[in-house]
């Protein structure tokens, strides 16, 4: 997640779709005042700046986990808190109307059936996670699953200017360039990747019932982007 007063933009993050490569690469131009939100494994890389939590607690809240399981990102104990994958709407709350209707808001969304798939093998295989099958995952865990409309909808209305396409991340890298004077290397920097997975094409993971079933709990992104199986 980045709010960029230098260059009147504010980035929402959404899950398998690059994500990480391009908060890397935009927050290299971004100014001293911007906000960036960190990852896991970049809190002292000097990339993520100004993004609390701004209260006493803050320190000690981004540096044990336990405590945040305990307190809810948006509590009040918390002061002003910008995290990686945060909803359009509570950034929004934070920043005021005025200043997110002024701003270039975008995000990049993913045919959900192929996210669903990256997403699964990157919680085996990335993570180390002890998962069930793909059928399963999918039936029984879908609060699980990486369904962003959440970050980028208030209900059926979608709050940024621009959903870009994952699969035509070229282009939209040439219409960031131009329309906010950014530099974005191409190819991005390589963040999150080097996991060596053996992927099939995304459709053989698919049974009927979890085809269904993702078309069933991403039914606002497929409306939205026209996606197909």
């Amino acid at each position: 997640m980045i709010i960029s007063h230098k260059h009147q933009f504010i980035f929402v993050k959404t899950h398998k779709t690059a994500g990480s490569s391009l908060e890397v690469a935009l927050a290299q131009e971004c100014g001293d005042s911007d906000i960036v939100s960190h990852m896991e494994d970049n809190i002292a890389s000097g990339i993520p700046r100004n993004y609390g939590p701004t209260s006493w607690l803050g320190p000690t809240y981004n540096q044990r986990k336990l405590l945040r399981k305990l307190v809810g990102r948006h509590s009040p104990l918390l002061g002003e808190f910008y995290y990686e994958h945060m909803p359009a709407t509570r950034i929004r709350d934070l920043v005021g109307a005025p200043l997110w209707e002024s701003y270039f808001t975008f995000c990049f969304e993913r045919n959900p059936w192929d996210k669903a798939v990256s997403y699964y093998l990157w919680k085996q295989h990335g993570q180390g996670r002890d998962m069930p099958g793909f059928s399963a995952y999918i039936e029984k865990k879908p609060h699980r699953l990486p369904r962003d409309a959440n970050l980028y909808f208030d209900g059926n209305d979608v709050l940024v200017d621009r959903v870009f396409e994952f699969r035509d991340l070229s282009n939209a890298l040439a219409e960031l360039r131009e329309r906010l004077g950014l530099k974005l290397p191409e190819p991005l920097p390589r963040e999150k990747t080097g996991v060596a997975v053996e992927r099939k094409d995304y459709r053989d993971y698919y049974d009927d019932d979890s085809k269904a079933r993702i078309a069933s709990l991403f039914e606002r992104e497929i409306a939205l982007m026209d996606y197909r199986f």
